[in-house]
Parts: C-alpha cells; structure tokens; sequence
C-alpha cells in the first residue's frame, strides 16, 4: 500500500490516492485468494474443517477469472475430499467467465496440462476446460499423453490413436496396435487391444506380461481370522524370508507351504482351490522377485477380501474390506526394491459370510511402476529358483466372465 507524502496534495494527492486503494484492493484480493484455497485444501476425512469449505467456496469463486489458475494448482489428488471443493470451484469459475464472454487463458491452461508435476485430475479438467474453448486442442495435445502419468489422459489419448487405426493399411495397424498395446494401462483398452492383435493380425501378445503379474507362489493356510481383528492377528509367515516351516493353523491344524501357479490371464490365484473352501480364515502367498538395482515399485493387488501386503518383512499395504467387487488395482502400496532377490508377502483374510456372492477367496498381484506399466531389470523365482519374467505365462486362459 502506497503511503501519501505531505506536499503533494491537491496536485499529485488524487493519483497518490487511486493508487493507494488500488493497492489496498489488491491485497485484500490476494489475502482472501490465499484464504480461500487454504480453507478448502484443509477440508480433510470425517468432516475436517468442513465448516469453513462452503464459505470458503464462494469467496473463492466470487475472486473470477484470477482465482482459475492458483485453484488448478491448488488440487492434490491425496486428498480427494478437498479436491472435489476445488474442482467445483474451478467449474463454477469457468462457467461465470463463459457467461460474461472473457475467454480463459488458454496460455496457461496448455502450460498446465503439460506439467507432469501437475495434480493428474487437475491436468485432466484443465485439458477439459482448454479443449471446450478450443476444440483442435485435443488433436495438438493427445498424442503426446500416450505415456503420460495421468491415467485419464493417456486413455484418452489411447482411444484417439486407436480411432485413427481403423483407416490404416493392414502392416500399419499391427505397428500401431503393438505400440498402443505397450502404452495401455486400463484393463479394457488392454483386452481389446490384445483381441484385435490375435484375431485380426495373428500376433498374440502376452497379458500377463505386460501387466507383470506374479503367478507363481508359494501359498499356506488356513490361518484363523477374526472379522473386525484380521489385520491385527499376526502370524509367522508375515516375518519370512523363504517358504520354509509348518506352523499351527485353523484349529489347531498343521499348515505347510506349497507351491501353486497360476494361468489366468489377469493373474488371479484361486485359494479355494490351492487350499480349500474355508471361513474366518486367513492365507499366506509368498514369492521372491529379484531386481537388478534398487528400484521403487507399487505392488498392487486385486482381491475382494481384505488384505496386507509385506515387503521384505515390512508391511506397505492394507485393507480390511470384504467383498465389495474385484477392481483391478484396487490395493496399491509402495516401496523399494533392494538389489538381489526381494520377498512379498501377501495375506488375504476370508469372512463368514454366508451369501453365494460372498464364497470367493482369491487374489491376484502385480508389481509395476506408477503408471501400472512394467519395471525393467525384476525376474521372478520359480519353484526351482530360476529366474523367469514377471507374468511369464506359457498357457494363458481366458478369464471367463462368470469366474470374475
């Protein structure tokens, strides 16, 4: 705020003025921007600082056209509750413009999308609201997203390539197939890809690859499991480093390792069948990845009963919920991989449910990078301790619809 000098007024004391309450103004409307994106990035789980986000709102969708950028910026997708308010804010702002004709910055909007670093749901409604305004924006910026993190955006770019395919000669459209079979992630894409590849072009390509499956392991059970304390009952396999030992199971029973593979195509390991139909139970899959350097990792498990997943002894996931869907990826946590052979453990806990719905206790696993993509330099060790790639799979099955 510009302070008025003694002297100066009348002849230079309007203009000193104007300028003084522009720059109050100014401030006042970055403090409550500042204030506003605050408010809502707070809003937290249970109801945290839910009070202040409705406020909050208004006063930053009130700020117009200035607050578009800072609230794109402001969405972490670490928070989904604080980022629903934000992208709501964002809409809003961006309809109020559209209704006043002021076009949105078009600029910024493009710089923003092709930030990485950028918030995944942010860059998506940026791409949105940039293409509503200028449509050749999707055809300028979609192939540059078919590797892109952001999930939404590399499926879009994916179907994109895909629609232009259909127009390609025969040697042209395998090329391309292959490529886009590389760079999918999302489990339809990926089928429908793979089934164009096999029947119109006679190259099959390997599912359980390309998602890095483990369909090898070492499994044992049943465990006792408590519904409400599945989670909290620990038992010795968690802490192992091979599969050695026979331990005191379900009723007091002798349980010992054995090894089991598996052909599905998405990697799923059926222990109704490596073990047997059991209730309030709890089963142990271990198995032993090498990599080649220290390398991060997600290992990500796809399972309706609740779940733990170990790394090298240490716990890096879990959840306990109960058959609420197969969702691929569904349980993801993250760790690094140490040089030389590495040990996952996953624990899968059974409830007593008693629906037919309610009878599946399976699971299947994968280790990738952040895009759900395979990892360089990790081989699995088979039942002879031969290292073998990641989803290697000689006799792959369909996964039939009524085994989903």
């Amino acid at each position: 705020m510009i302070r008025l000098v003694r002297g100066l007024w009348p002849a230079g004391g309007a203009v000193l003025l104007a300028l003084s309450m522009a720059g109050a103004w100014s401030v006042a409307a970055d403090n409550d921007l500042k204030l506003g994106l605050d408010a809502l990035k707070s809003v937290g789980r249970e109801g945290a600082n839910h009070e202040n986000a409705a406020p909050a709102w208004k006063a930053l969708v009130g700020a117009g056209g200035e607050a578009l950028m800072p609230a794109l910026a402001a969405i972490d997708d670490a928070d989904p509750r604080a980022g629903n308010w934000l992208r709501s804010a964002v809409s809003a702002i961006a309809e109020a413009e559209a209704r006043a004709s002021r076009p949105l910055p078009a600029g910024k909007l493009e710089a923003f999308v092709k930030d990485g670093k950028n918030a995944p749901s942010a860059r998506r409604v940026a791409f949105d609201l940039l293409a509503k305004q200028d449509p050749a924006a999707k055809d300028r910026l979609l192939p540059g997203f078919l590797h892109d993190k952001s999930p939404d955006l590399r499926r879009e770019a994916i179907a994109a390539e895909l629609a232009k395919l259909g127009k390609a000669d025969p040697a042209a459209a395998k090329a391309g197939l292959q490529k886009l079979f590389a760079a999918s992630r999302d489990e339809d894409q990926v089928g429908a890809i793979a089934k164009k590849l096999e029947e119109e072009h006679k190259s099959p390509v390997g599912v359980t690859e390309h998602y890095a499956f483990i369909n090898r392991w070492h499994v044992v059970g049943p465990f006792p499991n408590e519904q409400g304390k599945a989670l909290t009952l620990s038992h010795p396999p968690e802490a192992l480093t091979e599969p050695k030992g026979i331990f005191k199971g379900k009723g007091d029973a002798e349980v010992a390792w054995k090894h089991h593979a598996t052909d599905d195509k998405m990697g799923m390991l059926d222990l109704t069948r490596a073990i047997a139909v059991h209730k309030d139970a709890a089963a142990y899959a271990l198995a032993v990845v090498t990599a080649e350097k220290e390398t991060p990792a997600e290992f990500r498990v796809t399972t309706q009963n609740a779940v733990q997943i170990f790394l090298n002894g240490k716990k890096v996931f879990e959840r306990e919920e109960y058959h609420h869907g197969e969702v691929l990826d569904y349980n993801s946590g993250a760790g690094v991989l140490k040089p030389g052979p590495n040990v996952i453990v996953v624990k899968i806990c059974q409830n007593d449910q008693k629906e037919p719905w309610a009878q599946k206790w399976r699971f299947a696993a994968r280790v990738c990078d952040p895009t759900g993509g395979p990892l360089p330099g990790l081989a699995l060790l088979d039942a002879a301790g031969k290292p073998v790639p990641l989803g290697h799979n000689p006799n792959p099955t369909v996964r039939k619809e009524d085994d989903q």
